[in-house]
């Protein structure tokens, strides 16, 4: 039998649930195509030993385990083809503690190991400063949450494991000479590169007076690394920006020193001054999402810096990860700026409402955007979540329909019940053991669910519930007079007392 000890200790994650991949074929960009599920089962160790043995479909983790820590991370390049050696060569350069693997479709899954859970935060800030000073900013990063909401259903994404097919596989590691690690050999490097849970993000590069002190972090690498030829202009503008900020009577002479030290070859002195000319009309804000400085964005960092985005007012939230859980009516869950939040339809389609749910769950008030990019905002949104197959079914306790069932029972069957028909009028619900029914008044079933505070089903729709499990409407003769009430099968009572630890000698409890 496979022994699966050593390779399920490194990639262990959350417990509630995996995900599986069977390969139908491939799209025109070299990305393999198939079908990705999530299971809202635990992963057995029959999936982790097929797993190795290469039999289909191949196991996928979610590296977020149900307390919101995890034990491994990874950037995710989505990029075909890739030179794998030169990737590992650039972050042994960069003295960065991360194993790369080729993923099953050509890429590169960059793993960050640790030797104990770390908070899901904190490693993905470590991969998204690790993916920024390698100039793959914008990459995926699992965890793609920092917490889930597993009581509601939240479930997180997961990642498909290397080594589908022990090391016959394509999912190897790559060596530092460039060659595939058998596993054997991953176990090794495992041992090599793993880290302690309090290992420090990579930032800037340091040296004693770095030329852009303060500003965003994707200027500083650059100027460290060095303005590559084909995008000086984009840079020197960035640069410009920067300067205005932080050397304001003297920004363009700076931006004249800037230009010799670090771009290479430096641009010609005509489109120097036309920057500046273009830069001397107005105040201007960093042009993010291009070229070259897109690839080493990392914009929570920058906003903290004194001259970074945060300077520039407030932004849109940073929105990711959204799952659909088709409950009735359908729940969202969705990423901003890094923490989980649960939404209904309502609140995601509208602005105000959207809003609004920030404000009472997050204590964010994020900036109204005109309608058009709200409305692209979240078809992006729409799409990620689609091609990623984050369209759950939802265990049905997780919806209105399946709370709404699990409070009549409770009411019905838990509550403190009545010992004679007379008692419903105490508000209690009563059996009758030879009919195998329950009897209740309404309003005291609806006076339950007030007190649990479920708001979410009027008269109407409750009562059509009641009849879906059952129920039927009828009036009974209770001490001298009329009683409206519902009839309804009963609940299988908890006639077992609950089993507690036994108190131990000595307890002062």
């Amino acid at each position: 039998m496979t022994d699966i000890r050593r390779f399920k200790a490194i990639f262990e994650g959350l417990d509630l649930a995996h995900g599986t991949y069977r390969i139908e074929g491939s799209k025109a960009n070299g990305k393999q195509a198939g079908k990705a599920v999530v299971v809202r089962k635990p992963p057995t160790d029959d999936l982790w030993i097929k797993h190795l043995e290469g039999i289909e479909p191949s196991l996928g983790i979610i590296p977020i385990r149900a307390d919101n820590t995890c034990i491994w991370g990874c950037i995710d390049i989505d990029q075909y083809p890739l030179d794998h050696f030169g990737l590992v060569q650039k972050v042994r350069k960069l003295e960065l503690p991360l194993v790369v693997c080729r993923s099953k479709s050509g890429g590169a899954h960059v793993f960050l190991f640790v030797k104990e859970p770390m908070p899901a935060g904190n490693m993905q800030r470590y991969l998204k400063a690790a993916a920024a000073v390698l100039g793959e900013a914008g990459r995926e990063i699992f965890p793609k949450q920092s917490e889930i909401l597993v009581e509601r259903g939240d479930t997180g994404n997961f990642l498909n494991l290397p080594y589908f097919g022990r090391d016959q596989t394509l999912r190897y590691a790559i060596k530092d000479d460039g060659t595939a690690a058998t596993l054997e050999e991953f176990y090794a490097i495992h041992e090599q590169w793993v880290q302690s849970p309090d290992v420090a993000p990579p930032e800037e590069p340091t040296k004693a007076e770095h030329p852009i002190k303060d500003g965003p972090p994707c200027l500083q690498v650059i100027c460290s690394q060095g303005v590559p030829e084909g995008t000086r202009n984009n840079a020197l503008f960035n640069i410009a920006v920067y300067l205005k900020k932080s050397h304001e009577s003297d920004w363009q002479d700076k931006l004249v020193e800037h230009n010799i030290k670090y771009v290479a070859p430096p641009l010609p002195n005509t489109e120097l001054q036309t920057i500046i000319r273009q830069m001397g009309k107005k105040d201007y804000k960093y042009k993010c999402k291009d070229a070259p400085i897109n690839s080493f964005c990392n914009p929570g960092l920058c906003r903290t810096r004194r001259y970074g985005v945060g300077a520039d007012g407030p932004d849109a939230p940073a929105m990711s990860s959204l799952s659909k859980y088709n409950t009735e009516p359908p729940l969202w869950f969705l990423d901003i700026n890094g923490k989980r939040i649960e939404l209904d339809t309502e609140s995601l389609f509208n602005q105000p409402a959207f809003q609004k749910a920030c404000l009472e769950k997050l204590n964010v008030l994020p900036p109204t955007l005109k309608k058009p990019d709200w409305e692209q905002l979240l078809n992006q949104l729409l799409r990620e979540m689609v091609e990623t197959e984050q369209i759950v079914e939802a265990p049905e306790d997780v919806g209105i329909t399946g709370r709404f069932n699990d409070l009549v029972e409770e009411f019905a069957a838990h509550m403190q019940q009545a010992m004679h028909r007379d008692e419903i009028l105490m508000g209690r619900p009563w059996v009758n053991e030879n009919e195998g029914k329950v009897y209740f008044r309404l309003k005291d079933l609806e006076a339950h669910l007030v007190r649990q505070n479920f708001k979410s089903l009027n008269g109407a729709k409750a009562v059509q519930r009641l009849r879906e499990l059952g129920g039927e409407p009828l009036s009974i003769f209770i001490k001298g007079r009329t009683v409206r009430c519902w009839k309804m099968p009963a609940f299988e009572k908890q006639d077992a007392p609950f089993e507690t630890p036994e108190q131990q000698k000595g307890s002062p409890f």
